[in-house]
């Protein structure tokens, strides 16, 4: 009750203060205008203009690295002519001398993997196989139920160990139950045995 109370007087009291509650008669934004943004084609200009001026500096380095590596090769014959391709494949691409390093450790892990494969299958293959797998046809169509019911049956067979689930059913074929009163398990048995004899 308490609760109540206390809720609505929580509500009360702020319905009343919300006369007192003013909003400022000038929003903090009242005063925005928006601005245009105007492309700045000197500017624009200016960065084609450097853009040019690089790429003719590039372009004229490559030349006389071009012609340094002719004179070079004419003097030498026996130095290989790529070697400034592959500098210029090494600056076009950072990562081209991790791939043979890459490759070495793919292979690796791929050498790891199989042989893991390779030594799981020798377990599988040294393990005895001490339980022979029973066919279909061996069991004549019998449930796993069946089977084990068959097991009791025959003490011999069973073992000296008796389970639960064995002194269950020795105690519930013991104990005489009348008809009214079997559960589903015990007339399932019960049939089970007259279907025996």
């Amino acid at each position: 009750m308490k609760k109540h109370d206390l809720t609505k007087a929580v509500l009360a009291a702020l319905l009343l203060a919300s006369p007192l509650a003013k909003a400022e008669s000038e929003y903090p934004a009242a005063d925005f205008e928006p601005v245009v943004i105007i492309q700045d084609v000197d500017l624009i200009a200016e960065h084609e203009k450097a853009a040019k001026e690089r790429v003719a500096t590039l372009q004229a380095q490559a030349k006389q690295e071009a012609t340094s590596s002719t004179s070079a090769a004419a003097s030498s014959a026996d130095q290989p002519s790529s070697a400034p391709a592959s500098a210029a494949a090494k600056a076009e691409n950072p990562l081209a001398e991790n791939y043979p390093i890459a490759l070495i450790v793919l292979g690796l892990i791929g050498f790891m993997f199989w042989s893991n494969r390779q030594a799981g299958s020798k377990r599988e293959a040294a393990v005895p196989q001490s339980v022979a797998p029973v066919s279909q046809g061996a069991q004549g169509g019998e449930t796993g139920v069946a089977r084990y019911l068959k097991n009791l049956s025959e003490p011999s067979k069973a073992g000296a160990a008796e389970t639960g689930v064995a002194r269950y059913l020795k105690n519930l074929s013991a104990t005489p139950t009348s008809s009214a009163r079997l559960t589903g398990v015990a007339k399932y048995l019960k049939n089970l045995e007259s279907s025996a004899r």
